[in-house]
């Protein structure tokens, strides 16, 4: 694969839109929609977790595996997160080399949730839920922060990446802390939604960006399954619905690998890596 980056003679941050008013403005009015987000998530009457959410349809223990199903099942993030490491070991993946940064927290995220998630589903309760929701706030985080370098600039995704991962974090011991669940629900859910946000607001460097809504979509078949766990199981007998939301959130991660494997930066990089660099309001 050709080294894009040695091609082009990247230098600095690409931005889209050189110098831009109105690319200025989608970043302010981004930011503002992100941080009244974050704000609202700590301001709301506080959220506690039901403690119905550790009993789970299929209970079967297996081979001596208690919840059988749902702890075997979280092999497949392990399976994905190496095909994810293995995919950036390759040179050449990205315009420039330190894009693949977040993705290699992201990775990491999804191969640490197969351990944290077995371990919960091992002995459901808070404790072991920490260990679970831990690894995925690491990668909620880490695929927004991919996404702005991607959208607005490399530096932007690259300096926020660790703040965010901090704050994904600090979200789970806040809910085991004060109990309230707002701050969690925002790293998860509206991280989603300002990832979205991003592709529809910024143009893209690289080709498959629309990719990005089968990884969305693939997300809400695996919410919909969890929140059907327990028709699901009555309905098949053998599998519950919480055992399909871990194959089918596997596989939108699967699908962000695959975006990776089959883009291309778009024609336009070469003239706009040697374009004046735009000065943004933030970043």
């Amino acid at each position: 694969m050709i080294d894009l980056e040695r091609t082009f003679h990247l230098r600095g941050p690409l931005i889209q839109v050189g110098g831009s008013r109105r690319h200025d403005r989608r970043v302010w009015l981004f930011t503002a929609v992100a941080l009244g987000g974050v704000i609202t998530a700590f301001l709301l009457r506080p959220l506690r977790q039901p403690e119905a959410y550790h009993h789970f349809a299929d209970a079967r223990t297996l081979l001596g595996v208690p919840n059988c199903l749902n702890v075997i099942s979280n092999i497949a993030f392990l399976v994905v997160g190496v095909l994810g490491f293995r995919f950036l070991a390759a040179p050449g993946r990205f315009i420039e080399s330190r894009e693949r940064l977040p993705y290699g927290v992201f990775f990491g995220g999804v191969f640490l949730t197969c351990f944290g998630s077995a371990y919960y589903h091992w002995q459901p309760r808070d404790a072991t839920l920490v260990w679970d929701r831990l690894p995925m706030a690491l990668a909620f985080m880490s695929l927004l922060a991919a996404t702005l370098a991607e959208r607005i600039s490399v530096p932007a995704g690259i300096r926020l990446l660790w703040p965010l991962v901090v704050f994904g974090a600090g979200t789970v011991w806040w809910w085991q802390w004060t109990g309230n669940l707002w701050p969690y629900m925002a790293a998860q859910y509206f991280s989603v939604a300002l990832i979205g946000l991003l592709v529809v607001m910024f143009p893209a460097r690289y080709t498959r960006g629309a990719d990005i809504w089968a990884v969305m979509g693939w997300y809400l078949v695996a919410k919909g399954a969890e929140a059907l766990d327990a028709r699901i199981y009555k309905m098949c007998g053998w599998v519950s619905g919480h055992t399909i939301k871990h194959l089918a959130a596997a596989v939108a991660v699967y699908w962000v690998l695959r975006m990776l494997r089959k883009r291309t930066a778009l024609g336009s990089l070469a003239r706009m890596a040697r374009s004046p660099r735009p000065l943004l309001p933030l970043f």
